[in-house]
């Protein structure tokens, strides 16, 4: 004997069914969203095929070796932020791609709340002033000479020169 649903219990599993349905649509959606490396490979899908296995296998992770054509380093790294060339002594052109990133110094002093010359006292606690320092620097670069990667590097963020500078709020020297 077939028992026929009731339009109550099928009231009931419509919500949970719709947010199941919603919720395995988004994951598979997001799945499918490429990354950078998977967008750049579609871009040039012929400099890709025509990669060695090995190479493909770095390009994939992001990674890039000396020896590596332009085509392999844009698949792995991306667009460069700057890019020139120079003139070798003795003849020759060096291509230099530069990868910026930005950074920011923070800062942190010890204050008390009305200045230097206040007296110390029970009901006056010392504040935290904090600021940051943004900068842009060069995090990776790559030299290239007929084509081919010849040096490439990974910088770490510049250190700060002086951490007890001017302060960017007061203008006094601290």
């Amino acid at each position: 004997m077939r028992v026929k649903p009731t339009i109550m219990s099928l009231a009931v599993w419509k919500r949970p069914l719709l947010v199941f349905t919603l919720g395995v649509l988004a994951l598979a959606m997001a799945g499918c969203q490429s990354s950078g490396v998977a967008q750049r490979r579609a871009q040039r899908p012929e400099a890709y095929q025509s990669l060695d296995p090995a190479t493909r296998k770095l390009v994939n992770q992001g990674r890039i070796q000396n020896g590596m054509d332009t085509n392999s380093v844009f698949i792995a790294w991306g667009q460069p932020t700057d890019a020139f060339s120079i003139a070798v002594p003795g003849g020759g052109q060096r291509l230099i791609w530069n990868y910026e990133e930005k950074w920011a110094y923070e800062f942190k002093r010890r204050t008390p709340p009305f200045g230097y010359a206040t007296p110390p006292s029970t009901d006056q606690t010392e504040r935290t002033r904090r600021w940051r320092v943004p900068i842009t620097y060069v995090a990776k670069s790559v030299t290239f000479t007929d084509g081919k990667v010849i040096e490439w590097k990974k910088h770490d963020p510049p250190a700060y020169s002086q951490p007890t500078d001017v302060s960017p709020e007061t203008g006094r020297r601290f």
